[in-house]
């Protein structure tokens, strides 16, 4: 490379910085001046820009929005007249402390009781020639006969016990004692014999006394219940130890039933629980919990809890479903009825009456319901007055306004106004042309006053106001718009802008030589 190209590229790398410098330079100097230009236009349009310089309008609207500058959730309230409280039906009720029932109900199932089970088996192979209980859900009483079944065997100990019998008879008194002493073991022998293939000691003496040989051996049920298994048919051969039937004892049966991992802390071994069921109408049966499985349902979350309940005259019949309840235990405290709570899903509120048509919003925590009333951990005090009825409607209009405005009029002030003494002698009728007028156009307002008699009153100065309250989550202020009409022969007229589209309320106006003769309120809907 020559002396000269190494200039070249020397210069070039020279001037490539300069120009990157200036740019840079350029940039930084012009960015504020479109930040700032840029604040100003938001500002403009009505929002919220963060800056130092807001009016007091946009910090208006800052305390209305869903959380302060620190984050906290900000107080929520709405001020209503008396007329406005009984439109919506609301009521009030006084928080104070008072005793709790709570109850836990779950869905349970009933289920044969495990531990009182009875298999009724065989002790001896053969043939089963005759069987006393032939169907399933048969009822056996303990002691009754349930099956006859034939066996070599049996046949063959019942004559070796006869002829032991027989043999012992014939040594007498005056035998040898060692001679006697074997044949009495031989009789004992041979009835053990027959006692441990389930012969009773009457069947065992009917032997000895009968002149036939013993056939078929008798079966008889061990356990009281249902007969829940039937696993023979008559002229089947069965081996020693095969099962015959499955015996199950209902008179207390099993009631499991589904309860989610948040309840579990509730509920304990030993605890009272009522079972109800469709069944038995009116009837409440009691139990007690006698065991908790140790293994959480994967798919339900839910831990089955294993009632012990009595059940004379088999009134739950395994595989029903009912509803258990548990009783948990009572106490004092501050509560709260269950319809005074409104749960947004972000925040749990009751409004409380701060007196002269006032009511606020409180962030409240609340423990488990019981007979309808929540308990009260923190937000309320003993003696507070809370809405109890109408709070929906009260929520929902203070979160549509944003702070403290009235149901149907929008701010305090708007609803505070000064009712005219004699407003019951005039009658006002009001209209729109049109009817619905678009938004950001005029709209023709006509008003007509009448006296008591009903004549038209032409000598009055009326004044109609149109007003939107502030929505601070779609960064709007509080609109308003006021027109005088004026009397044009038949009633009074005048035009009006209508700023935006949406309801308006309207206000009218009548007054005569500065007095307030009467007001008038309504709605207006543009488009």
């Amino acid at each position: 490379m020559t002396t000269r190209e190494r200039f070249l590229i020397v210069a070039g790398l020279v001037v490539g910085l300069f120009i990157a410098g200036v740019v840079f330079g350029v940039s930084r100097f012009i960015r504020p001046e479109s930040s700032a230009a840029k604040t100003e236009e938001m500002a403009a349009a009505g929002y919220e820009t963060g800056s130092e310089n807001t009016s007091n309008q946009h910090q208006g609207h800052q305390l209305g929005s869903a959380t302060t500058s620190e984050g906290r959730q900000p107080s929520q309230s709405a001020q209503l007249t008396e007329d406005e409280q009984r439109s919506i039906g609301l009521q009030t009720a006084v928080v104070h402390h008072q005793l709790i029932r709570r109850q836990l109900l779950a869905v349970a199932r009933v289920e044969e009781p495990e531990a009182q089970l009875a298999n009724i088996s065989a002790r001896i192979g053969g043939r089963i020639d005759k069987l006393h209980v032939d169907y399933t859900g048969q009822p056996v009483r303990r002691g009754q006969s349930i099956a006859e079944i034939y066996s070599p065997e049996i046949l063959t100990s019942a004559e070796e016990y006869k002829l032991a019998l027989e043999n012992r008879k014939r040594l007498g008194s005056n035998a040898e004692p060692l001679a006697v002493s074997g044949a009495d073991e031989l009789i004992a022998a041979s009835r053990r014999r027959l006692e441990l293939w389930g012969l009773t000691p009457q069947q065992i003496d009917t032997i000895a006394s009968s002149d036939k040989p013993q056939i078929d051996l008798t079966i008889y049920s061990p356990a009281s219940g249902i007969v829940s298994e039937r696993k023979v048919t008559q002229g089947q051969y069965v081996n020693a130890g095969d099962v015959l039937y499955t015996v199950t004892d209902l008179s207390t049966i099993w009631v499991k039933a589904d309860v989610y991992e948040g309840d579990l802390p509730q509920v304990h071994v030993g605890q009272a629980v009522e079972i109800t069921s469709e069944s038995l109408p009116g009837t409440k049966l009691r139990g007690q919990v006698g065991f908790l499985e140790p293994m959480v349902n994967g798919q339900t979350r839910t831990i089955a809890a294993r009632i012990q309940v009595s059940n004379p005259g088999m009134r739950l019949r395994p595989g029903m479903f009912v509803q258990a309840r548990f009783v948990l235990t009572s106490q004092r405290e501050l509560a709260v009825p269950r319809s005074a709570v409104v749960d947004t899903g972000t925040r749990t509120l009751v409004y409380v009456a701060k007196g002269n048509g006032e009511f606020e919003a409180h962030d409240v925590q609340l423990g488990p319901v019981g007979d309808d009333y929540y308990p009260v951990l923190a937000g309320l005090r003993d003696g507070d007055r809370i809405v109890t009825e109408g709070n929906f409607l009260l929520d929902s209009q203070t979160r549509i306004t944003g702070g403290m405005s009235g149901m149907f009029g929008g701010s305090k002030e708007f609803n505070q106004q000064q009712a005219a003494p004699d407003a019951a002698q005039f009658k006002v009728l009001f209209r729109s042309d049109p009817a619905t007028p678009q938004g950001g156009a005029e709209a023709v307002l006509h008003v007509s006053v009448q006296d008591a008699a009903g004549k038209p009153v032409t000598d009055a100065q009326v004044q109609a106001t149109l007003f939107m309250p502030a929505m601070p989550a779609m960064g709007m202020a509080e609109m308003r718009e006021t027109a005088v009409l004026g009397w044009k022969g038949s009633d009074y007229e005048g035009r009006i802008k209508v700023p935006t589209p949406g309801t308006w309320a309207v206000t009218v106006e009548v007054t005569r030589g500065g007095q307030l003769l009467t007001s008038y309120r309504s709605s207006l809907n543009a488009k």
